[in-house]
């Protein structure tokens, strides 16, 4: 066999080793825009039933988008479609996806935790649906991630116990209908963002163990709120504890203990008609014990320890069998 016909049987076995590793890849494309199609239940435009066909290349299906060179989907957008259903793990196959928009629809379920697979991801968009659960922690490893848009869903953040550091970011006041926010024993630091106290669907919100600093807003609970419990402990927070704080009346567990708090606790502490549990202590406050707390029926435990606060004489805040502190 002379030189030449060597040579070109090499570069054939080349091209043909190229075609054999693209086509696996492409195909992993296509079959996750596929069952994604699968998992939706209603399309009243019919743009996926008629359009998302087989018969031709997905890379010119409508909303999707691919790269030039190598006919990988970098971009999904199928915004404002009135579509219905949820999202398969199969989405986390489109490994070179960089933006994916399904704002202003219907789907629902859990945000998929396969999403945190695709590092290549800038801009994520599910705003206005109607998704649930809890925001998958695996989210903060998209090191390249800009855009996180999350508004008006059912949702749940909690990244407990990581290593997040910085302010908590003022985006998370576009979470219009966010029940949970948990993000205790991380590190953030600074003041915390009063656009938090403006979600009136929170039902819980736990910083404890942060490094969080400065005062609470004034304002806090002048609107009506659903918050059941507000755990901020062990922070760095300090100031007066706001009296409309106690305005918040179905709360069921506060602690702002281990704090830097300063003056008395405040008579409106006695509005918490449903409050079980107060936790106070390791703060630097003073005063009297306010009488009103005899009026928290449902209190079962109460923590004023370590400060400098005293009671009544000849009155007892208290129930005739005092809880322990």
């Amino acid at each position: 066999m002379s030189m030449c016909r060597v040579v070109f049987a090499f570069v054939l076995l080349i091209r043909c080793l190229i075609i054999s590793l693209a086509i696996p890849s492409n195909f992993a494309d296509e079959s996750a825009l596929l069952a994604f199609k699968t998992h939706i239940t209603f399309d009243p435009h019919d743009i996926l039933a008629k359009n998302w066909s087989a018969a031709t290349s997905f890379c010119n299906w409508f909303g999707v988008t691919c790269s030039a060179h190598h006919q990988r989907v970098t971009a999904l957008n199928l915004a404002n479609l009135e579509l219905e259903g949820n999202i398969p793990p199969q989405v986390g196959n489109l490994s070179f996806l960089i933006s994916i928009n399904l704002s202003n629809n219907s789907f629902h379920g859990h945000l998929p935790h396969e999403l945190a697979h695709l590092r290549r991801l800038k801009n994520i968009n599910f705003g206005c649906n109607n998704f649930n659960g809890e925001i998958p922690s695996g989210y903060s490893m998209l090191s390249k991630l800009q855009d996180l848009l999350l508004n008006n869903n059912s949702l749940m953040l909690m990244i407990e116990s990581n290593f997040f550091e910085g302010s908590i970011p003022e985006e998370t006041g576009n979470l219009s209908n966010l029940q949970i926010l948990s993000m205790g024993y991380n590190e953030f630091s600074g003041a915390i963002t009063p656009v938090i106290f403006n979600l009136f669907s929170l039902q819980l919100i736990n910083l404890q163990g942060n490094l969080l600093s400065g005062s609470l807003q004034v304002d806090m609970c002048s609107h009506p709120s659903k918050l059941e419990v507000l755990n901020l402990g062990s922070n760095r927070l300090q100031g007066h504890i706001p009296s409309n704080l106690y305005k918040c009346k179905e709360l069921r567990v506060l602690s702002l203990e281990r704090n830097k708090f300063t003056g008395n606790i405040a008579k409106e502490v006695g509005n918490l008609s449903k409050i079980m549990e107060i936790f106070l202590g390791g703060n630097n406050l003073t005063g009297e014990i306010p009488l009103e707390m005899a009026q928290l029926v449902s209190l079962e435990r109460l923590g004023l320890e370590a400060n400098s606060l005293h009671g009544i004489h000849n009155a007892s805040p208290f129930p005739p069998h005092p809880i322990p502190l």
